[in-house]
């Protein structure tokens, strides 16, 4: 008979165990009682747009504000090149959900199956970053430096 294999004492890198060191923010576009509940049960720390900002607050404005705060930015929304620059000129991380039309169970469940790839991209990654999370769970970085959209007439 085969001896039991002895389990690893190292801790892993896609250990959800660090999962408490991040705040994580859902915009308004995101927030949900029960993705909050989902990650605060999974040990996450969690706040949530309504809690500091008009649901009418320009993201321009308050993305800057969150992200010098160090919280992780958890949105659907497809940012555009001014809030990407709003982020990215703060130093900040954010994380968007792809496609965000879907229904909540399922917002839920694919981003609390990708935490651990977002974990690792956030221990691995210094900001500033935006990484889109795919509805197959994968989450891949966006450029950072992305040209200037052209001016219209």
């Amino acid at each position: 008979m085969a001896a039991k294999k002895k389990k690893s004492t190292t801790r892993s890198v896609t250990s959800l165990e660090s999962l408490s060191d991040h705040v994580f923010f859902l915009d308004r576009a995101l927030q949900s009682y029960s993705l909050r509940d989902a990650l605060v049960a999974l040990g996450a720390r969690v706040e949530m747009h309504r809690d500091y900002f008009a649901d009418n607050a320009d993201d321009v404005d308050w993305l800057p504000e969150v992200a010098r705060k160090g919280w992780v930015i958890l949105t659907k929304d497809q940012f555009n090149w001014l809030e990407r620059q709003a982020i990215i000129n703060a130093g900040g991380r954010a994380f968007l959900l792809i496609p965000g039309r879907l229904p909540g169970a399922e917002q839920v469940a694919i981003i609390c199956g990708a935490l651990r790839r977002m974990l690792r991209l956030l221990k691995a990654t210094p900001a500033p970053f935006v990484a889109k999370i795919y509805r197959s769970g994968e989450v891949a970085l966006m450029p950072t430096k992305s040209p200037r959209p052209p001016i219209s007439n």
